[in-house]
């Protein structure tokens, strides 16, 4: 009987944005054959996943994760991410991050660049007196406008598109989506109302353009994730300096000798020695000995408290 081998792999996830994407991303690694458990972390932005590496291999898995609308970033990537960055000791993970951050940054500035002219432009070109002392008619702004946002729908809101293409194609939808819907139906609109206005009737595109909406949404979202973005990376490094504060390695008793083992390898009933100044490595029971322990990193208490052998 051929044994199974269980890989268990913690993988970065690109694309998430909503509590929905972390349920979307795991159904579609739990249909995938020899997939046994599955847990994803919309805080981190990582999947924990454990499979038969004889019934699937990580191209699959990522395969279908970007079928579903996202990135899995695989080992193979972060390996190549981490060569070319060498000389930066920053694990791959953090450096894909700061990578998608840099990239959702300048699309955001870019967009909010375009978006203050447009609107200005728009929101002018509507009054009488502009209309009047303007030597450039209406219709030759409102073509200006189409150009500047038609730009902006492809370089900022791009993103928006391409999610929403996918999560289509498997009949799905998420935030995403209604982005996309409601920029791309204001762009679709005024641009037939621009270029082709007697298919909708009208004389002239004056006061039937929304280039303006569309472009002012897509920055705003753009906005807001980038300030999210922000959030969960001040978090998550706050998170990463507490857990450096733990030591990376305890001394054990064993057959009555003292040595110094990483924390990985301690085993359940372990006898450990912490001596004076030392920082506690795991939770435990004192068994024996007394001291004062410094719990401020977790209770907030500033004072040290006594600690001593439980009274049985």
């Amino acid at each position: 009987m051929e044994t199974k081998t269980i890989k268990t792999l913690t993988l970065p996830v690109e694309g998430m944005t909503c509590a929905s994407c972390v349920a979307r991303v795991e159904k579609a690694l739990k249909k995938v054959e020899g997939v046994s458990n599955v847990n994803v972390n919309f805080a981190t932005e990582k999947v924990t996943l454990s499979f038969d590496d004889k019934e699937t291999d990580i191209l699959k898995l990522t395969s279908v994760v970007e079928d579903a609308g996202y990135k899995l970033i695989a080992p193979q990537e972060k390996e190549e991410v981490a060569s070319k960055d060498s000389a930066n000791m920053e694990p791959p993970e953090d450096l894909e991050q700061k990578k998608s951050y840099k990239q959702l940054k300048s699309e955001f500035i870019f967009a909010a660049v375009m978006t203050v002219p447009i609107m200005a432009i728009s929101m002018i070109s509507m009054t009488a007196w502009f209309q009047a002392w303007s030597p450039i008619p209406v219709e030759y702004i409102d073509r200006i406008l189409f150009l500047a946002t038609t730009i902006v729908m492809f370089v900022s809101g791009k993103r928006f598109f391409s999610i929403t293409w996918r999560l289509l194609k498997h009949f799905s939808a998420d935030m995403n989506t209604l982005v996309a819907v409601g920029t791309g139906t204001a762009y679709l609109y005024s641009t037939i109302a621009v270029l082709f206005p007697k298919l909708l009737s009208l004389t002239s595109s004056s006061g039937h353009i929304y280039f303006d909406t569309a472009t002012t949404i897509i920055a705003l979202i753009l906005m807001g994730r980038l300030l999210e973005a922000r959030a969960k990376d001040k978090t998550s490094t706050a998170i990463k300096k507490l857990m450096g504060l733990q030591p990376k390695q305890a001394r054990v008793v064993r057959n009555g000798k003292e040595f110094d083992i990483p924390l990985s390898d301690l085993q359940k009933n372990d006898i450990i020695i912490v001596r004076p100044g030392e920082k506690i490595p795991v939770d435990g029971v004192i068994t024996e000995g007394s001291t004062s322990i410094d719990e401020s990193m977790i209770t907030g208490e500033s004072l040290p408290v006594d600690k001593r052998p439980a009274i049985r």
